[in-house]
């Protein structure tokens, strides 16, 4: 049996809606546009968490975060946990992970040290561009060592070492990269995931391209602000009074600008990627897939970067997938995705059973056109060890937030797609809360995990 290679291309806080094929008229991104047109785009598709470890951690083992024991960022990923990548090396599979990973902590580690391999043959590793002396900073100095500290961001506000002073690395603190376009993050990781392709003999490969981009600092390079007419962007939706940072409107629209331009700029890097499997003759051959880790609230609600309870600007994520030699091109779903169905459709794709222990869902059975039972609810997560918690359920109509402390958050998609009013109070949504929460619970009892498994009577 021929098995094709898998190529999963991976954005850090892209929002669903930063992508031109999900109709956006503002930005610009026609590789990843032409790539939706070859293959299929799910409109509706939702990460598990609304940060970064625990949706990484749920994505690449099929399994909700508090399956896999992460649900907040700060717990790192157990060395021997079933992923992806371990399936797939076990089955034949050359695994690389190039770029952004975070399974471990990176605020408070020294990333001259070896990471641990997680089932991976290849890992350059790279978690934050340009604050750490990690395979990114090395990089760069094979290529100009003059341009290490031109290519150099400020260290996140954990880090507990020395800090590295910089340019500023918050959403509403956009500037411009100060280092030559080619030795970007982005460049980076699209640079070494060719070289990978390009060198790869042998049998099928399984590669994780780890973008940072459009996560903060919001500094792209010039050649992609300029793509932009600032003064034409909308602003963000939030009520009056929710605007926390007090940003002017054209303050916002250049958070967006420099946002945009970010993606953009991952979007010319992944045309490169894509260029390169035709040259080597794999276009056919390799399942590719585009998704994001989360989004980014850009304003939205007045809040910038992400976060629970999980509305839909930090829980919605772009999701492509081409396979020119396994289904048809032109597809577009509208129906509810979590990502947790992601390495299942990956498994179902390369002939391999997907393992017990993974929650989700293949998704060939839509991709081939033979019948597939669509998802009522996806279920998102979010929770401090003896913390703040949340809980959310969302259907295709309406969204039900709940808190540990007992706060609830309804909102009516169809007529308030922006969930700028929270109906929990309103006794017309009696019956509507009722159902939702009987929903919610329905997902709980849904994800939770099932093992061990009984050995005996008792």
């Amino acid at each position: 049996m021929k098995r094709p290679n898998v190529l999963l291309l991976y954005t850090d806080q892209q929002r669903w809606d930063a992508l031109g094929a999900s109709g956006n008229p503002y930005i610009h991104t026609p590789n990843l546009d032409r790539l939706a047109s070859r293959g299929a785009l799910f409109e509706n598709a939702f990460c598990n968490a609304p940060v970064c470890m625990p949706s990484r951690q749920s994505m690449l083992s099929g399994q909700y975060p508090s399956v896999v024991g992460c649900t907040c960022n700060g717990i790192e990923m157990r060395e021997d946990a079933l992923t992806v990548q371990r399936v797939l090396r076990a089955n034949g599979y050359c695994t690389a992970q190039i770029g952004k990973l975070h399974f471990l902590n990176h605020s408070n580690r020294d990333h001259r040290e070896l990471h641990p391999s997680y089932g991976f043959d290849h890992m350059l590793l790279s978690d934050e561009p340009g604050c750490y002396e990690d395979a990114y900073i090395k990089w760069v100095e094979m290529h100009d060592p003059a341009a290490v500290a031109l290519c150099q961001a400020s260290t996140p506000p954990a880090w507990t070492g020395d800090p590295v002073e910089a340019e500023p690395r918050n959403t509403h603190e956009p500037y411009l990269f100060r280092g030559p376009e080619t030795l970007t993050h982005t460049a980076f990781v699209a640079e070494e995931c060719i070289s990978f392709i390009e060198q790869h003999r042998g049998g099928p490969f399984f590669v994780i391209g780890g973008f940072y981009a459009p996560h903060t600092p919001l500094n792209p390079p010039k050649r992609f602000v300029d793509m932009y007419d600032i003064d034409s962007l909308p602003l963000p939706h939030m009520n009056p009074g929710e605007n926390r940072l007090g940003l002017s409107k054209a303050a916002w629209r250049r958070v967006k600008a420099y946002y945009y331009a970010l993606v953009s700029h991952v979007d010319d890097q992944v045309g490169r990627i894509l260029d390169a499997l035709a040259r080597q003759g794999r276009a056919d051959d390799t399942l590719v897939l585009f998704t994001s880790d989360h989004g980014e609230h850009l304003g939205d609600h007045g809040r910038i970067q992400k976060g629970a309870p999980g509305y839909d600007s930090c829980s919605h994520v772009p999701l492509l997938m081409c396979y020119a030699g396994g289904f048809a091109g032109g597809q577009r779903h509208s129906g509810l995705v979590e990502c947790v169905d992601i390495v299942p459709t990956i498994l179902d794709y390369c002939g391999i059973q997907t393992p017990p222990q993974m929650q989700g869902r293949s998704l060939r059975p839509l991709l081939d056109g033979k019948g597939y039972e669509e998802r009522q609810s996806v279920f998102i997560e979010h929770r401090f060890p003896f913390g703040a918690s949340w809980k959310t359920v969302r259907t295709d109509h309406y969204k039900l937030c709940v808190s540990g402390d007992g706060r609830r958050e309804l909102y009516d998609l169809r007529n308030d797609p922006h969930e700028l009013c929270n109906v929990a109070a309103d006794e017309r949504y009696d019956g509507t809360l009722a159902d939702m929460r009987a929903e919610l619970v329905r997902r709980w009892f849904d994800v939770e995990s099932q093992y061990p498994l009984r050995t005996g009577q008792y």
